[in-house]
């Protein structure tokens, strides 16, 4: 398990999770549960605000048949990548660095900070507290997530 005891922000999102990618880097972990949590702390450090670019991100971590729980439920991976395409045409986003992560077996369950900025109106960002649970295996010598459950408190967008 690995737990980051620093206050998170939107503003210092993006330099902690490339502090903790870099962490990951310099003291990679040799077993497979180790080597799935830094899998996923990299790709956060790596993770890209744009959608082309988050695109581009998510190809590297999903698996093409990827079933992913999060935005309107049920999806495969490319339906997935249309819906978020709508979320970021709405919404500017930041993600915070995982905050807590455990793996057991092939299932890793992480927490994290998802900040979401309404781009049509002056609107508050919104902080919203998630948790994800990923089902990671390996395709082709690399480790992939294949299935993702993720949920939200909402961060009051709802309100």
């Amino acid at each position: 398990m690995r737990k980051m005891n620093t206050i998170v922000t939107k503003e210092n999102a993006k330099e902690l999770r490339l502090q903790a990618m870099e962490e990951v880097k310099a003291n990679p972990s040799d077993t497979k549960e180790g080597k799935i949590m830094d899998m996923l702390i990299t790709a956060w450090g790596e993770w890209q605000p744009d959608y082309e670019g988050w695109v581009k991100w998510s190809d590297g971590l999903y698996t093409a048949d990827s079933t992913i729980n999060a935005i309107g439920g049920e999806q495969r991976f490319r339906d997935y990548q249309a819906s978020m395409k709508e979320q970021r045409d709405a919404c500017a986003m930041e993600m915070g660095p995982i905050m807590q992560i455990i793996v057991e077996g092939n299932v890793a369950a992480l927490v994290y900070h998802m900040y979401l900025t309404p781009k049509a109106a002056i609107a508050p960002t919104f902080d919203m507290l998630v948790t994800e649970y990923n089902t990671v295996e390996e395709r082709d010598g690399k480790l992939m997530v294949t299935h993702l459950d993720l949920y939200t408190d909402g961060g009051g967008l709802n309100n």
